[in-house]
């Protein structure tokens, strides 16, 4: 499939036609359709007095399937396709490396009756979660588009609108004016995107976007996210929601994709926890050459070194509060496996290093940040600590 990476680089998406071949369409929508049916039933089952008849997937306004924990041997086909060249490979392509591997496996249903919505505009990050808007930028320009994600539609769908160029700055004021007053109408230079049966977007999740209206007309919209592994940069998305447990549905060969994918994760994560054990001895040249590895590229470093001050926190719960994993940190898996390379006192050591770049990176009191998901946050969503680097950041560690 012909993908046009600078356009992605400029405008932020790309608009692909048949995306799924026209004789895999029918198939894939009954894999579709019987995973929802399943989950329907599962659903009604677990309904508790307060939800409607159908439980909590009639509640919802836009229902979601997860793949990794709704397909069963008649729906393996869906997880595939997300393997297939128009999938996988086109993210191979716009991200210009070989280990691109799936962060998110879901589909976007329709609600069951009547209206809901419209949605807010927003772009898919918290207030400077992972990192400031401005630096999660420069980390794109610098390297490429670090994850992506799609909206392909099995049937026509117009529900998906986008502000093109938005990946490339923060908001304007004129946007936080409209946000702040309605966050639920078109923005200016906001477009639809108008998609046939079969056909894709793909976008950075810096876009500003915005579902502009849930209805029970038939949705079901493939969304999966990618992202990758041994890449120049520290990736703007760096964790994943899918776990091991459907591999036994899936053909030999995908089964095995999924098995070296699982692999990498857990590479990536030793790594982490060698870097947080240097950092936590303050032991400069292993932190330095840990970063090299987790980071190769010179530039941005200090923008992974913010990542990385997040994970140290979601650590630091992890193993001081009664949070579930899963809230902490992708698909709560990871982190309870970055957790088992930690005490509770590493953990606590290990995040006061990060004390005086947590204290820059936040504003001085409670801000609501108009276009971020969980917009209230005392983090500033825009911009990096100024005049603080890697060198400082290391300096710091004697003050903690």
């Amino acid at each position: 499939m012909q993908v046009n990476r600078q356009q992605l680089m400029d405008e932020g998406y790309n608009i692909l036609h048949n995306v799924v071949p026209p004789d895999q369409l029918q198939p894939l929508r009954n894999s579709i359709e019987h995973m929802v049916d399943r989950r329907k039933e599962l659903s009604t089952q677990q309904r508790t007095p307060d939800q409607p008849p159908g439980g909590a997937w009639a509640a919802s306004g836009q229902p979601r399937l997860k793949f990794s924990t709704d397909c069963d041997n008649e729906s393996a086909d869906a997880i595939e396709f997300l393997l297939h060249e128009n999938t996988l490979g086109v993210g191979r392509q716009l991200m210009d490396t070989e280990d691109v591997v799936p962060h998110n496996l879901a589909c976007i249903c329709s609600a069951n009756a009547g209206e809901s919505g419209p949605a807010k505009w927003h772009r898919d990050i918290g207030p400077g979660e992972p990192a400031p808007l401005r630096g999660m930028i420069s980390n794109m320009q610098h390297h490429g588009p670090s994850y992506l994600q799609w909206n392909i539609a099995l049937y026509d769908d117009s529900v998906f609108w986008i502000v093109p160029r938005s990946h490339r700055r923060v908001n304007t004021d004129a946007e936080n004016r409209q946000l702040v007053e309605n966050a639920s109408s078109p923005l200016p230079g906001g477009m639809p995107v108008e998609l046939n049966a079969g056909d894709g977007v793909v976008y950075t999740h810096l876009l500003l976007h915005w579902g502009s209206y849930y209805s029970s007309k038939m949705r079901r919209t493939l969304h999966p996210g990618y992202r990758p592994l041994r890449f120049r940069s520290y990736p703007n998305v760096h964790w994943r929601h899918w776990e091991p447990g459907f591999y036994h549905y899936l053909s030999d060969t995908a089964r095995a994709q999924f098995e070296a994918w699982d692999r990498l994760f857990f590479a990536e994560l030793d790594l982490v926890a060698k870097i947080f054990h240097a950092i936590r001895n303050r032991a400069v040249d292993a932190f330095k050459t840990g970063l090299d590895q987790l980071h190769p590229s010179p530039q941005d470093r200090m923008v992974c070194v913010v990542m990385l001050s997040k994970l140290s926190r979601a650590l630091y719960q992890l193993k001081h509060t009664e949070t579930p994993p899963a809230s902490l940190w992708g698909n709560g898996r990871d982190i309870a496996y970055l957790g088992s390379h930690f005490t509770a006192k590493q953990a606590e050591i290990l995040w006061k290093q990060f004390d005086t770049l947590d204290a820059k990176l936040q504003t001085s009191n409670q801000e609501d940040h108009p276009g971020f998901q969980r917009s209230i946050s005392q983090y500033d969503s825009d911009n990096m600590p100024p005049d603080f680097e890697v060198a400082d950041f290391i300096a710091s560690w004697d003050h903690a």
